[in-house]
């Protein structure tokens, strides 16, 4: 389901409920699921590529297959958003970022900048109240045509 049709489900569900909610409903939403194999498949087959080779060279220099077999757990570890489809809905209360179920929520308050990212949009955001505290950083990658939905979405949200 693309996120356009995910908005348009979204705001009909919405207007159907009171009349309270349809203030709601007029917000904009955004969703989309990141999955790097499916939205950057050449930066995918470049990094199986040198995963491949780094293990290759692992076993040709140490012979030990427990070296090699730790060195493939370290890298799928480091590399795990490559792997793994993440979804994130943008909306009212904030970025709902989904990962094999477990779900997180970032409310507006905390989301202090966003910045163009190649192929999506980089959120920093900070947990902590002190302004000492390090400030983190989400990346969303989205296709290019849904690029500047994405952007008013957040525009939306973090002038309000």
């Amino acid at each position: 389901m693309s996120a356009k049709q995910v908005k348009t489900q979204s705001t009909a569900d919405a207007s159907s409920s009171s009349g309270s909610s349809s203030a709601l409903s007029q917000r904009p939403q955004f969703s989309i699921q990141c999955w790097q194999p499916r939205s950057q498949p050449l930066l995918f087959a470049g990094v199986l590529i040198l995963y491949a080779t780094v293990v290759f060279a692992v076993y040709w220099f140490t012979r030990d297959v427990l070296m090699t077999g730790v060195t493939v757990t370290a890298l799928l570890l480091v590399s795990w958003r490559l792997w793994i489809p993440v979804r994130f809905h943008i909306g009212p209360t904030g970025v709902i970022q989904s990962v094999l179920g477990q779900q997180r929520q970032l409310g507006w308050g905390y989301v202090k900048q966003i910045q163009p990212h190649r192929g999506g949009l980089r959120v920093l955001y900070q947990t902590a109240g002190s302004e000492l505290s390090l400030r983190k950083t989400l990346v969303i990658s989205v296709p290019q045509s849904q690029l500047e939905e994405l952007v008013t979405t957040f525009e939306y949200y973090m002038l309000d």
